[in-house]
């Protein structure tokens, strides 16, 4: 039974999943308040489901890019878990979250996800049966600079509010803007990749388990 948690963003998600089944999942869109929010949830979801906290035998947590504060109150929360249940935890970058669940397309996709001040973090992928695999450097710009980089027909998924999508419709002849429904990052897809990790042996330390921030990146100053 493992349990999934994804802050990384306003956006926060958790699931429950039992390797067959996702029994839970629960996404709602937190005004910064993932500290007080985020282990009440969980708490009703375990509740809800009727599993103890001592059948987990799994936590998923995503590392962003993302908030800087939510990124740490995610991974948090997880190793919290880990530790107290001496259970395995595998983490997986966010933008992984949201492109794998994505249809399989011929055009490549743009992916991206909110990380303040305006900003977003993004890059490239391409199909290659059976899954999207990234063919640029995640990079962090703003919108309008996003969408400047849109020259041939491309699929675009992310966090688009109205603003967002306004600015990514001008492209209208070359990029096909995913709907709402495909925008948001699932807990269960989250949960699924972290499973395959775990059943594999790919569990990480989680000591040295670390979020991707936003400085980390290539185009962003330290």
């Amino acid at each position: 039974m493992l349990v999934a948690i994804d802050t990384s963003t306003q956006s926060i998600g958790i699931a429950l999943y039992d390797g067959v089944q996702v029994l839970a999942e629960h996404t709602w869109r937190s005004r910064n308040f993932h500290t007080v929010e985020l282990m009440p949830a969980i708490a009703e979801m375990l509740a809800r489901c009727q599993v103890s906290p001592k059948q987990l035998t799994g936590v998923g947590v995503a590392l962003g890019p993302g908030s800087f504060t939510g990124l740490r109150i995610g991974l948090s929360a997880a190793k919290g878990l880990a530790f107290g249940r001496n259970i395995p935890i595998a983490g997986v970058p966010s933008l992984e979250v949201l492109v794998a669940a994505q249809p399989g397309l011929r055009r490549p996709m743009i992916a991206f996800l909110e990380v303040g001040r305006g900003r977003f973090a993004w890059a490239r992928f391409r199909y290659k049966n059976p899954s999207w695999g990234q063919i640029t450097e995640t990079k962090v710009d703003d919108i309008k600079t996003i969408a400047d980089t849109i020259t041939s027909p491309v699929y675009v998924a992310g966090e688009m509010g109205a603003e967002e999508r306004r600015i990514m419709g001008r492209k209208w002849k070359t990029s096909q803007l995913a709907p709402a429904s495909a925008c948001l990052r699932r807990p269960s897809v989250l949960a699924e990749l972290a499973w395959d990790k775990l059943q594999v042996g790919h569990a990480d330390d989680p000591v040295s388990l670390s979020p991707i921030y936003v400085h980390t990146l290539s185009n962003i100053p330290e």
